[in-house]
């Protein structure tokens, strides 16, 4: 139990780290695979604070990671996380993870979302995600 909290505590001081120093010449010595490895593993925490932070690391650098593995695990925190915030930040994680898996699921959720507010985000997410499948 210490060393996965161990773990845990380290991949938040990684993600904060990478966070915090955004120059680009660091960003070429940044190995993106392992960033990528880690975020996976922080989106499969039980803690929230490490996904929402995991979440919003992966929206701002999105064109250099690759989390296709977690994508099941962000789709649960958008089904069922409490606060309509946490899943607007899941919704657009999902949106920039362009998992074919996620946008049919978001297709048949859109039917039966009762919030308006999150069914105008995922009709506009799917529209957004469809306009770049046909180019």
């Amino acid at each position: 139990m210490k060393s996965g909290m161990k773990l845990l505590a380290c991949a938040a001081l990684g993600i904060a780290l990478l966070a915090w120093n955004n120059s680009s010449a660091q960003e070429r010595e940044v190995n993106w695979k392992l960033v990528s490895k880690n975020l996976v593993r922080s989106l499969a925490s039980e803690n929230d604070g490490l996904r929402q932070s995991a979440m919003d690391f992966f929206i701002k650098h999105a064109d250099k990671l690759d989390i296709n593995d977690a994508v099941y695990n962000v789709m649960h925190v958008y089904r069922n996380h409490k606060d309509e915030r946490v899943k607007k930040l899941a919704l657009v994680t999902l949106y920039k993870i362009q998992n074919k898996w996620a946008m049919e699921f978001l297709k048949v959720d859109l039917r039966f979302q009762d919030s308006e507010e999150l069914k105008r985000m995922v009709a506009a997410i799917l529209q957004e995600y469809n306009a770049k499948k046909k180019a």
